[in-house]
């Protein structure tokens, strides 16, 4: 959890915000198989993923 707050926030002018969230990498299914099956990742695929999650504009 976390809390912020906007230093220049001016009660008389119009504003909306964004919560932006970012989850901590995992891996991908592909790098789950390749340890499982005990073979190499191919070189184009990323061994993890990194989510995200916006939302609506908050007045």
């Amino acid at each position: 959890m976390a809390h912020w707050k906007d230093p220049e926030f001016d009660p008389k002018q119009q504003a909306f915000y964004y919560v932006r969230v970012l989850e901590i990498p995992s891996p991908r299914w592909t790098t789950y198989d390749a340890a499982f099956f005990g073979v190499d990742l191919p070189n184009d695929v990323p061994a993890s993923q990194l989510e995200r999650a916006y939302t609506s504009p908050i007045w």
